[in-house]
């Protein structure tokens, strides 16, 4: 069965990793991205990417009679600012999904966290509870919910003194006996991996889908 997928958040570390994924798999017949910025690599015309500065134009862009949304679209605290993170993190990923269900897709895979929590006394796992909640209630035929740990791999910028000391660490638990003590360090390009794999699955009739590292990390080896 073909596939259309839109990616949005597409030059980040999960973001860029799906783009590569879904490019390379033959079930995908049409892929759209929206960014800020020219997408990393080159995907011989089969991905049709659409570049727009300004963010608030983004749900309008999002076109129609595709299947499937993936979503990376993150940024951090110390990076943008309390009051931006939550509109990026938040409002952004829900507005384009809000649109991508008008527009008749099934499935939305987004990037989530580990310790994701609305009721959490930490903003950003509150933020991304509260991304969960307000999805979910969207209704999707199917939602798949990644919630990696720390993160791992080359980023086009620095994300902060604290992160930078958490994949530091992390890469050195990683897939180790230690990992879980550290919450399950994972490689933005497993998370990806596994994405794409369960939105191809049809098998799995499950409406909701909450995938936590450590079988993120179990997944992205089978």
């Amino acid at each position: 069965m073909s596939s259309r997928a839109l990616i949005i958040g597409a030059t980040g570390l999960c973001g860029s990793a799906f783009v590569k994924y879904v490019a390379k798999d033959p079930s995908f017949t049409e892929i759209a991205t929206i960014s800020r910025k020219a997408l990393n690599g080159n995907y011989d015309g089969k991905v049709r990417s659409l570049i727009l500065e300004d963010s608030s134009n983004w749900s309008a862009a999002v076109p129609e009679n595709y299947d499937i949304l993936f979503s990376g679209l993150a940024t951090t605290r110390g990076e943008a600012g309390k009051e931006n993170f939550y509109k990026v993190d938040h409002d952004m990923n829900l507005q384009l999904a809000r649109s991508a269900k008008e527009k008749g897709y099934s499935t939305y895979v987004v990037v989530s966290s580990t310790g994701a929590d609305e009721n959490s006394m930490f903003y950003y796992m509150k933020t991304k509870g509260e991304l969960e909640r307000d999805i979910l209630a969207l209704g999707f035929e199917r939602t798949i919910i990644l919630r990696p740990g720390p993160l791992l791999g080359e980023r086009t910028k620095s994300k902060g003194l604290l992160n930078g000391l958490s994949s530091k660490i992390g890469s050195i638990v990683y897939r180790t006996k230690l990992q879980s003590v550290f919450g399950c360090p994972v490689y933005g390009d497993e998370v990806a991996k596994v994405g794409v794999k369960l939105a191809l699955d049809t098998s799995d009739t499950a409406k909701i889908k909450i995938v936590e590292s450590a079988e993120i990390l179990r997944l992205a080896g089978v």
